[in-house]
């Protein structure tokens, strides 16, 4: 990483010091933006601290970035990217669309962060005019590359969903070995059979920037008639959220190695199931996924999922990751169970209030999602009782 100091920012940004842990805090869309330019090859983030994911975040979003640069003693930056909520609170740039979320910065330079602990952390946190009641990283990865996350303190918590990923190693017939190659093989040869008799189907593993904002538009509308039946507030709807989506999967179709990939099962010229994937450090991360309902006996995006699993070996990727959710037909896949954490940092008497409640509110979600019949009734009175969110 390069030097994020008064050169690239000026000098007019507050700062504070506990004990030899340094931390400074800068603002404003355009401080983020070339902070995120400053980010080298050589350190450590997670796929939602990318450059190519914060930055058309940071310009489509319409929350103020505000990115947090520790300097541990005789150690080099650590960045924690945040942005101001409209509910008060500083989180990770992204919304519910970051999840294994990770601070920026090189390995040496994060352990000696994780070093200098939480209770210097914590002070100089507290130390900076930060204008939100608290600070709350949500779904972060506990280590990346076996580098600890120096923001798993000692009472962070289980995020409510697990993410669930599947191996690649040994390639797609040994992945297969190990889920039921006979009945998988035989489910696909007859989804191939059916979709023959309607003139064939066309796999589509990355799509054309022409065809990206078309595809984008067609998933939104699938994603939303799918919330709509099962009462779910619908996380895509905003306006700066599909802005955001636009920006990243045109640039992805255009760039070299691949950063964000969209995938679909074509029929008759009409996607009919979509997913979006980013590509990271030999990982595969399904961010979404929708189908045609119409289509919904024939099974299209477990169709669609053999194929991206396949097609993800076939190039030597590591790891294929359903992402953040505990779902049926993740399981059938996965064989890979990551718990992220939850951190909350109070800094006023509101913000406690709203750490006590988030840490009671995830205990509750994680009980009733634990309990298979509770949580089926949940999602039945869902589907009826739209106010049950």
């Amino acid at each position: 990483m390069v030097d994020i100091g008064a050169q690239a920012f000026g000098t007019n940004h507050p700062s504070a010091d506990a004990g030899g842990l340094r931390c400074d805090v800068h603002t404003g869309r355009e401080m983020a933006l070339a902070l995120t330019d400053a980010i080298r090859s050589d350190t450590l983030y997670s796929g939602y601290q990318h450059p190519a994911f914060l930055k058309p975040w940071i310009a489509n979003s319409p929350h103020q970035p505000v990115f947090l640069v520790f300097r541990p003693n005789a150690s080099g930056p650590v960045v924690l990217p945040l942005e101001r909520t409209r509910s008060g609170v500083l989180t990770y740039p992204g919304e519910r669309q970051a999840n294994g979320n990770f601070p920026i910065g090189r390995a040496s330079d994060l352990a000696a962060l994780a070093l200098a602990g939480e209770s210097a952390i914590l002070r100089a946190v507290r130390n900076l005019p930060l204008e939100a009641d608290a600070i709350i990283l949500e779904r972060q990865l506990p280590a990346l590359n076996k580098i600890a996350n120096p923001f798993v303190f000692e009472n962070s918590f289980a995020s409510p969903n697990p993410a669930l990923a599947l191996s690649l190693d040994g390639g797609f017939n040994e992945v297969l070995k190990r889920h039921s190659a006979k009945r998988r093989r035989k489910r696909f040869r007859g989804q191939e059979r059916r979709l023959a008799g309607t003139g064939g189907y066309r796999y589509v593993p990355r799509a054309e920037p022409d065809r990206v904002a078309a595809t984008l538009n067609r998933f939104f509308a699938l994603k939303a008639a799918w919330f709509a039946r099962a009462g779910i507030a619908d996380v895509f709807s905003d306006n700066h959220v599909k802005a955001f989506y636009h920006s990243i999967f045109e640039r992805g179709a255009a760039t070299e190695p691949a950063t964000h990939e969209l995938k679909y099962l074509e029929v008759g010229g009409d996607p009919i199931a979509i997913i979006g994937c980013t590509v990271h450090r030999g990982r595969l991360t399904v961010e979404f996924g929708s189908y045609d309902e119409t289509w919904s006996e024939l099974g299209p995006g477990d169709m669609l999922f053999f194929l991206a699993i396949r097609e993800a070996a076939e190039r030597g990727l590591e790891f294929f990751d359903f992402g953040i959710g505990d779902e049926f037909y993740k399981r059938g896949w996965c064989e890979i169970e990551t718990l992220h954490s939850d951190t909350i940092i109070p800094l006023t008497l509101k913000g406690q209030a709203l750490g006590a409640s988030k840490a009671i509110r995830n205990g509750l979600i994680r009980s009733v999602k634990n309990n298979k019949t509770i949580w089926q009734t949940v999602k039945e009175l869902r589907r009826r009782l739209p106010i049950a969110r």
